[in-house]
């Protein structure tokens, strides 16, 4: 009988399975949201380069759930804590902590369904980082590594210049490839691998030939010829003609993430075991605590992160044990503040742990004993004085020195005050049938919902992206001013982004709320149909799509800009330059090629035989150019011009060229050097030699940073340049196609939130994240299709619109009015 009462006894009660009960929901709700925000950039940009690679479905799912295990170990632990806090701020927020208090449970009763629930998220934390991240990671890595490798050869494109196969050293420039067997076709090649030599190399054929089991790239070339200039001797020359050609790609160079990909196991790729024994080797080789605390570090963090459970759990309860009514909606902010603390403490542990400037165990463990201290006064405080509410900073006060304060002297009565006449206008109100009060009360409830979710949405978005910048923030030593400067610029990219979940959770919440209370009934009763009743959130929903073009073309153009600038700084990355365009390598309108060095620009240039917009006309010369004109016919070179200079001259449309060359090959090749020489531009005459400055003033920019005009007069500049502007078509589409997703997400969620509305919010928020994760994976997976021109770019940037809408639009149809 005994062990029988015994095992009873130590089954769990009711009030466990109550508080676990409560906790579970918000806890799965909160790690959908946390994974979704930390996918939301990832999603598209892994998809573009998985469908550029041509990977199956499978290899897709590979990769992303090899992704994921760097993911769950950070936000499991994130997702616990807003469940703690959501569950204990419902109930203090329904007296329900009151109630139990009164039948004689304390706080520390309820510490036991907590600490059982947090043993449980630890221990499946612990296991993702000790055993599953690891493997996950090096998976991850063999994965890319090997579709990077046999597509190798996708990168190259006809009619583009690319430097891929060996950047800074090698371009390569295809006029044509063979669909069926992918084979080059008229081909230049510039190689500066040699200092003292630069080679131009032109092939009627060539294709890269890649073993990947032997690790060996090699570019193989059909006939042509090697043109060989050297710089220290300008009249020296060599030309070599060949039937074949073929060399050999360092591969640490062709793959510059090779290391990364391949070779030995880093830190967070090592097992518990393997971190044991690196440190125990590089501590035999006498080595100090700078060589081999990454190491320690890493091996500590394996067991800091899930013992973040039991602190999340412990601090949660603590934080909730008030009785004030707005515990629960105050349980986000404080789980966002109470995770940024301790990401931050434990990231600043992590960096001077890994440079030896602390004690391993401490680096890692630090941020755990601050906040499980935390947690226990506060637990201890609440058992101590029931009345204490952790969210009350006047109950903080006693601890605090008291100041005695003079009180201040009455004023005397002056005798009663005049009384002033009050003149009351009366103004006729004016009745609108639209918006009516019901659309005028839905609509409010839908502003709220959508700034609240938006919000929300926007703090774990800057929280991980702060996480993510704060190892630079050290490295390079940021000053304040410029992480302000670039989170006050960055904040509109982030409320754009985050604005179609929003609208889709806050549409999902107010309608789920009316049909809930009921409201949804007494409408249908009143004679008003579910069509009329879901007109206001409709409205709202086209309202949020004009707010987020708007946004798009004026606003996110410049703040964008200033947010790249401050971003290079914090990154360590040079400044961009206005005077220096990078395309060093273009095609003229005459079928000619063009390198330079980089130009120069003081002041707007004025056009061809205009003046100059400005008092003082502007100067702009091209420097280091070098003019190859090949015969298309025998695909040789006939001519290359080179000078060190090309100044521009607006009033006579020339350049003055100074100290080059002009060398031609053929049957009578010759060489004549250049002091000064004036040549005509491109332009409406013939005879010109080289294009004007509008040609070459084309700086390379990201799409987020112009608005629709200008972006498609940027492709149209780049087109007429041999440059593959697939991307940018596709990018210039999702400028008209990506705002319209706040009315595509309204049409989505109108009939979803009467499907979940008996399931309260919560739930609806869980389909919300469901649906936008599908939303974003086609999303990235047409993006990635348009960049590679195997769909049109219209279509890569509206079928995801198209797609949902249609599927939202059919279900509201389908509802019972």
């Amino acid at each position: 009988m005994s062990l029988i009462r015994g095992l009873a006894l130590s089954r769990p009660r009711l009030i466990d399975r109550y508080i676990v009960s409560e906790m579970l929901p918000p806890s799965g709700i909160g790690l959908l949201v946390f994974t979704f925000v930390l996918l939301i950039d990832q999603i598209p940009r892994l998809l573009a380069v998985l469908v550029a690679r041509s990977a199956d479905f499978p290899t897709i799912v590979r990769v992303f759930v090899n992704l994921l295990p760097s993911i769950l170990a950070i936000t499991i632990p994130m997702a616990f804590l807003l469940g703690v806090l959501l569950a204990f701020g419902r109930m203090a927020s329904d007296s329900e902590i009151v109630a139990l208090r009164a039948v004689g449970v304390s706080p520390l009763r309820l510490l036991s369904p907590v600490m059982t629930l947090s043993l449980v998220m630890g221990a499946i934390t612990f296991y993702i980082n000790a055993v599953a991240l690891p493997a996950a990671n090096q998976a991850h890595r063999e994965l890319v590594f090997s579709l990077v490798v046999s597509k190798a050869r996708t990168d190259v494109k006809p009619r583009t210049f690319t430097d891929n196969l060996l950047p800074g050293r090698m371009m390569l420039y295809v006029q044509d490839i063979e669909p069926a067997t992918g084979v080059w076709k008229n081909l230049l090649i510039y190689d500066t691998s040699d200092a003292t030599e630069s080679k131009l190399i032109l092939a009627r054929s060539g294709e890269l030939v890649v073993d990947k089991e032997r690790q060996i790239v090699r570019v193989e070339l059909g006939p042509g010829s090697q043109h060989s200039f050297f710089g220290a001797d300008p009249k020296a020359y060599s030309r070599t003609s060949f039937r074949s050609m073929g060399w050999d790609l360092p591969v640490d160079e062709f793959f510059p993430d090779r290391k990364k990909l391949l070779l030995a196991k880093g830190d967070r790729e090592m097992t518990l075991p393997e971190l044991a024994d690196r440190i125990a080797e590089l501590r035999r080789q006498g080595k100090g605590r700078s060589e081999w605390g990454r190491f320690a570090v890493e091996w500590h963090k394996k067991f800091a992160i899930p013992a973040a459970c039991l602190v999340f759990g412990l601090l949660g309860l603590a934080l909730s044990l008030g009785s004030r009514k707005e515990a629960r909606s105050s349980a986000f902010a404080l789980s966002i503040g109470v995770i940024f603390v301790y990401y931050v403490l434990i990231r600043l542990g992590e960096q001077a742990g890994d440079t030896g400037a602390m004690r391993p165990w401490l680096a890692m463990w630090g941020a755990n004993i601050v906040l499980g201290a935390l947690a226990l006064v506060l637990l201890l405080l609440n058992h101590r004085e029931a009345a204490f509410d952790p969210l009350d900073p006047s109950h903080y006060r006693r601890f605090l020195p008291e100041v005695s304060r003079r009180p201040a002297a009455r004023r005397e009565a002056a005798g009663p005050r005049p009384v002033r006449p009050v003149v009351v206008v009366r103004i006729p109100r004016l009745s609108l049938r639209f918006p009516s009060l019901l659309d005028r009360y839905i609509a409010h409830a839908w502003v709220g919902n959508v700034l609240l979710v938006m919000l929300a949405f926007a703090a774990i978005y800057f929280l991980a992206d702060f996480m993510d910048l704060l190892d630079d923030f050290q490295q390079n030593r940021v000053p304040a001013r410029v992480v302000v400067r670039y989170y006050a610029f960055h904040s509109f990219q982030i409320f754009f982004t985050v604005a179609p979940i929003a609208v889709l959770v806050g549409v999902l919440v107010t309608l789920g709320i009316l049909a809930r209370h009921n409201e949804v009934t007494a409408m249908k009763a009143g004679g008003v149909s579910i069509y009329r009743a879901t007109l206001p959130v409709l409205g709202m929903g086209l309202v949020s799509s004009l707010l987020l073009y708007g946004l798009q073309e004026w606003v996110l153009p410049q703040t964008n800009r200033v947010a790249v600038a401050e971003r290079n700084v914090i990154k360590g990355r040079p400044a961009q330059s206005s005077d220096q365009f990078e395309r060093r390598w273009m095609l003229a309108s005459d079928e000619r090629f063009y390198n330079f060095d980089y130009i120069l620009e003081r002041g707007p240039a004025a056009a061809c035989g205009l003046p100059s917009p400005t008092a003082r006309p502007g100067e702009f010369s091209v420097h280091g150019l070098s003019v190859y004109d090949v015969d298309p016919a025998r695909w040789d070179l006939k001519e290359r011009l080179f000078v060190a200079r090309a100044i521009w001259n607006s009033r006579e449309c020339v350049y003055d060229l100074e100290h080059g060359s002009r060398r031609t090959t053929g049957e009578r090749p010759s060489f004549h050097p250049i002091l000064t020489q004036r040549v005509r531009a491109i332009g409406r005459d013939p005879g010109g030699e080289i294009e004007p400055p509008a040609y070459f003033k084309r700086e390379e920019k990201p799409s987020d940073t112009m608005g629709f005009a200008e972006l498609a007069a940027y492709i149209r500049s780049l087109e007429t340049r041999g440059f593959d502007v697939a991307r940018l078509r596709v990018q210039l589409h999702r400028k008209l196609a990506f705002p319209m997703v706040g009315l595509v997400m309204t049409l989505l969620a109108v009939p979803f939130s009467f499907v979940v509305a008996r399931r309260g919010a919560l739930y609806g928020i869980g389909v919300a994240i469901v649906i936008a994760i599908v939303y974003w994976a086609v999303l990235g997976i047409f993006e990635a299709l348009g960049n590679n021109a195997l769909l049109h770019a219209s279509l890569a940037a509206w079928a995801p619109n198209l797609i949902f809408g249609a599927a939202g639009l059919y279900l509201i149809l389908t509802l019972e009015t």
